[in-house]
């Protein structure tokens, strides 16, 4: 009995530490979407925009979504507006756990007049040597800085 009391409280003692020794980084709930989203769609080549956060799975660990529709300028080059969303991101949502950017483009004949892309079909590891390119971009908030300083 006293045994497992004793467990219980080091892995207890032993949980406190380690949550201490890496921070939550939640973002700001709070942030200006609008302000933001105005921003966004500023980006030459940029239709729409939308911001959104949502939990990574941990604790007190949530992502920024950004979410960008693209005419045919934008999407002629994404990786110029992947950049200049960044820098908008980077400058007015710091504090996030991560960051993803996920892209659709204007579609006449969709129900939702937009159609998803992949990201990675549009912009090179060459053009975008930041982050984890897929179907999304998604950035550490060390990459999203790199990618804004560069």
């Amino acid at each position: 009995m006293f045994r497992r009391i004793g467990f219980t409280a080091l892995a207890l003692v032993a949980a406190l530490t380690f949550s201490a020794c890496s921070p939550a980084t939640g973002g700001n709930p709070d942030m200006d979407a609008a302000a933001i989203q105005s921003d966004l769609t500023a980006i030459d080549g940029v239709a729409d925009a939308e911001v959104g956060f949502y939990n990574t799975g941990a604790p007190g660990r949530n992502a920024l979504s950004t979410k960008l529709v693209v005419d045919e300028t934008g999407l002629a080059d994404l990786s110029t507006v992947l950049y200049a969303a960044i820098d908008v991101i980077a400058e007015q949502a710091p504090g996030w756990s991560s960051y993803e950017f996920s892209v659709a483009g204007l579609d006449d004949t969709s129900p939702t007049g937009r159609r998803g892309l992949n990201v990675d079909d549009y912009v090179t590891p060459e053009q975008m040597p930041y982050g984890t390119l897929g179907t999304s971009l998604t950035l550490t908030p060390d990459e999203l800085q790199q990618a804004a300083d560069s």
